[in-house]
């Protein structure tokens, strides 16, 4: 009675709150026009971002680099300017109610540093990245196309503090490998959820990353704002916007693994394996409304034997925006997958083969599909309502011969409701308020027919202090209740400062809690998976975590090339960790679900991106963590000590050709511990080295040449062929090369 009566009074207040926000009257404000021009050329910018600082307010300057921002508030305030390439420029104005509106001119210096200066995860809101008490990493679609990155999770391996093991993102080990169900990491598309209703895994087939313009990475707990499943952290992905002009683009790429230097390991070969895929899109914007199409095809026939996949996807995006305050978007995916299933290999001499019991009709087919609408209101210049139905329904089943397995199938729905409020009530004062809720419904043989509920209502502030330090507060309730078992509920608040001490010199404090909700998959799971016989076990507790820590960022201004500095010291405290647990007194070996693990991780992380010239650029990211299982005194399983990401970009031209060559490189230390009783089932599991993966792209821009938008490129991926097991008993993707077109 006591949580309910709480969660009853914080809902009413967040109630209030979003009452309050959207009567607020508008202020007095004026109208700021510009535009924008290279410091270097004199020539105009278009797709500048300029932005009203401490507020939402902003535009992209257009064809002829020009922009206008309506309802400035009256006083003064900062406007800064952004774009790829270029360093950021700033400029200070004063609004008087009886003066005119005010035209604003911004030369912006080229510089071939990238910088991730605008952020809107960290705090559901757009915010400069030196206003963010908590370590926020970013990718760009620029940084996706000269990857050829053709599924996003690929991307996430070149964030620094950051690995992927199989469908698991693991931020500063967080995560470290949970068997497929259970993400501690909270994904998201353009703001929606995209967590499975059964196993709450990732699925990153259905992620249109043709499309995604941004992505960025919130390290460390993230429920006070994201709920369950941010134990670790956030990765949110956020589509393009059209142009006026008609986009289109295309890519296909096609290329073979390499010949395995092992002749055990070669043994299933009839000729080369090959992948290929292919890709287009188009997007336009015309008055009032704008479309983004795109749709893809992907197969590879695998560096191993049973493992050959095909993947179809499509994604649409509708936008209209009848007011300059209000904007409607639609959007739908869809994605398929049907392919044979590795699951582990025979053992280390036949690491490329699976195991001799394995069924050779079984095929496992999965399908994902994802719709949701955002109506967005800009009230005033001070506050933005924000409303985000959806639904996610995924679906996976083994087939034999053609026929369905009963017992290995599930369908999950899993909708979604967001309401979110921003608005400064008074001056330097900024709050966020929301209400979600979330309903799981389940119909499996392998969990049977479930519902999961999680309602949740959060409140942040956010306060600009003197001497330009921001503080962050907030807090937000879930009550989760799955079928007939008691309603759990979890408070998640969090606290924050940043301090920009100087130009040059950023300071960021925060801490944390971070909660994930058992799954269905976790509670109910009753099956067969290979050797391993998975039991149901209702009452399992949520696991949860504290996250703290203290970085900086440097960019000093007098070096005479772009160079960043970002570093941080964290401290992860982990409990009732969901592990699975093996029960070896019983004859069938059954395994459960269990919160056994109290856990704790020490670790400091260095980044260092610099720009030698507009031509040559250099980043390299190490993270040293020190993962303990405090209840046994001996390290956290699965985890590594250290990860360390260098990359080096170098562009030049070969008569009227553009060249780019791009060299990258990944280690992990070996994981010093997993769990032992796995040999038992499965032969050669403790087998694991440390990973060195080197990967190199050439790219040739041939407008120039031919007249036409086209880019070639050779691409090769782990070019060493160094063989390492990111997942147990399964080889990680051995040495491939493909050479890839674009049209863009």
């Amino acid at each position: 009675m006591k949580n309910s009566s709480q969660l009853q009074l914080l809902l009413l207040l967040l109630l209030l709150v979003l009452s309050a926000g959207t009567s607020v009257l508008a202020q007095d404000a004026r109208t700021v026009r510009g535009y924008v021009t290279d410091r270097a050329t004199g020539e105009v910018l278009p797709g500048v971002t300029i932005r009203v600082e401490g507020t939402r307010l902003g535009a992209v300057t257009n064809k002829e680099g020009r922009f206008q921002i309506n309802d400035v508030p009256l006083g003064p305030v900062r406007l800064r300017a952004s774009l790829l390439g270029y360093a950021n420029e700033d400029v200070g104005i004063t609004l008087f109610a009886d003066g005119p509106s005010k035209d604003v001119i911004f030369t912006m210096l080229p510089t071939g540093l990238q910088t991730d200066e605008i952020v809107v995860s960290a705090g559901r809101r757009v915010q400069a990245v030196q206003d963010v008490p908590i370590s926020v990493s970013s990718l760009t679609q620029a940084d996706l196309v000269q990857r050829g990155i053709t599924q996003v999770d690929q991307a996430l391996r070149y964030v620094s503090g950051v690995s992927v093991v199989g469908d698991q993102v693991n931020i500063r080990g967080a995560s470290g490998f949970a068997f497929g169900v259970g993400s501690r990491t909270m994904v998201l598309l353009d703001g929606f959820p995209l967590i499975s209703g059964d196993n709450g895994d990732i699925k990153f087939d259905v992620m249109p990353v043709g499309d995604v313009e941004r992505i960025e990475v919130v390290k460390g707990a993230g429920s006070a704002l994201y709920g369950t499943g941010a134990l670790g952290g956030v990765v949110s992905m956020f589509t393009g916007s059209p142009t006026e002009e008609l986009k289109v683009a295309g890519r296909l790429y096609g290329g073979l693994y390499t010949d395995l230097r092992h002749p055990t390991w070669q043994d299933y070969r009839n000729g080369t394996p090959t992948q290929w895929g292919a890709d287009v899109q188009a997007s336009q914007r015309i008055g009032d409304w704008s479309v983004n199409l795109s749709g893809g095809l992907r197969s590879d026939q695998s560096y191993r034997d049973f493992d050959e996949q095909l993947r179809g996807f499509g994604y649409g995006k509708v936008r209209w925006e009848p007011t300059d305050e209000q904007r409607v978007t639609l959007f739908a995916l869809y994605a398929l997958q049907g392919g044979e299933n590795f699951i582990y290999w025979r053992d280390l001499t036949y690491a490329t083969l699976p195991p001799v019991v394995q069924d050779p009709t079984e095929r496992l087919w999965t399908a994902k599909f994802a719709t949701a609408v955002e109506w967005q209101w800009l009230v005033d210049s001070r506050t933005s309502l924000v409303v985000r139905p959806g639904l996610y329904r995924t679906r996976f089943e083994n087939r034999s011969g053609g026929v369905t397995k009963d017992s290995n199938q599930s369908t999950s729905y899993a909708y979604n409701v967001d309401v979110l409020l921003t608005t400064s009530l008074i001056d330097r004062l900024t709050l966020t308020t929301g209400l979600t809720g979330r309903a799981n419904v389940v119909d499996a043989d392998v969990y049977g027919e479930q519902l999961q509920t999680i309602v949740s209502g959060f409140v942040q502030a956010e306060v600009e202090l003197p001497l330009q330090m921001t503080r962050t507060a907030g807090a937000r309730i879930d009550r989760e209740e799955t079928q007939t078992l008691e309603p759990q509920i979890e408070v998640s608040p969090k606290l924050g400062l940043s301090w920009e001490a100087t130009q040059e010199l950023n300071l960021r404090a925060s801490v944390g809690r971070g909660f994930r909700a058992a799954t269905i998959a976790e509670r109910y799971a009753n099956i067969r998976y290979g050797p391993f016989q998975v039991e149901p076990n209702p009452n399992i507790r949520p696991e949860y975590s504290w996250s703290a820590e203290v970085g900086a960022r440097y960019a000093p201004k007098s070096w005479g090339v772009p160079v960043e500095f970002d570093v941080a010291v964290f401290d992860n405290e982990l409990y009732d960790l969901i592990e699975p647990n093996f029960d070896l007194t019983d004859p069938s070996v059954p395994i459960t679900f269990r919160n056994i693990t109290r856990a704790r991780i020490l670790g400091a992380e260095a980044t260092v991106r610099c720009a030698l010239s507009r031509s040559i650029g250099i980043e390299t990211g190490l993270t040293a963590m020190l993962p303990r299982d405090l209840l046994l005194n001996e390290p956290l399983k699965y985890r590594n000590n250290i990860l360390w990401y260098s990359r080096g970009s170098w562009r030049f031209d070969a008569g009227a050709v553009g060249l780019e060559l791009q060299a990258e490189y990944r280690f992990q230390n070996r994981v010093e511990k997993i769990d032992d009783r796995l040999g038992i089932f499965v032969p050669n599991a403790d087998q694991r080295v440390p990973s060195h993966v080197v990967d190199a792209r050439l790219f040739a821009d041939l407008q120039a040449v031919t007249g036409y938008p086209l880019r070639v490129g050779l691409l090769g991926r782990n070019l060493l062929d160094y063989y390492y097991a990111e997942m147990v008993a399964n080889l990680s993707p051995t040495r491939s090369v493909m050479v890839q077109v674009e049209w863009r």
